[in-house]
């Protein structure tokens, strides 16, 4: 089996990605803030203002702090690389139209998540998925022959 292509795509972190992130981090400001509400005996309306107003602080909380980071992915037929620095991919998801990578620097540090659509990616979505799947290729050990002489 050959392995993937070598390919390079700048990925930006923008759009869909950027805005499901920002969704969840309302949604985890608004459902305690709507409980707390309800548990101290408010009503319906206030607790459902109570929730919008938690998930607007927490929108514009969010959209200042994530930002997108554009970043530089490379396959060279058997190593990825993350702008220069040699990491491990994880496919975490596969919708067809998107992938969601794990980026894992070979140096330690954070993980990188990354949400990679085929709109962003454009003509290189296809072997970027191709490469993803592929295995990547290992050395055989050299076979040693220590039959009679």
């Amino acid at each position: 089996m050959r392995p993937a292509p070598p390919l390079s795509l700048h990925c930006s972190g923008r759009g869909a990605w950027r805005q499901l992130r920002v969704a969840l981090l309302a949604l985890a400001a608004a459902v305690p803030a709507g409980w707390a509400a309800l548990h101290l005996e408010a009503t319906g309306p206030v607790a459902l203002l109570a929730a919008a107003i938690a998930a607007a602080v927490a929108i514009g909380a969010g959209l200042r702090a994530i930002r997108p980071e554009p970043v530089l992915l490379a396959w060279d037929g058997s190593h990825w690389n993350v702008d220069g620095q040699p990491a491990a991919l994880d496919l975490m998801l596969d919708l067809g139209a998107g992938l969601l990578l794990r980026l894992r620097p070979a140096s330690g540090g954070r993980a990188l998540w990354l949400a990679v659509t085929a709109t962003e990616a454009g003509a290189g979505f296809h072997g970027l998925r191709a490469a993803v799947h592929a295995r990547t290729p290992t050395r055989r050990p050299a076979i040693v022959d220590h039959g009679a002489a």
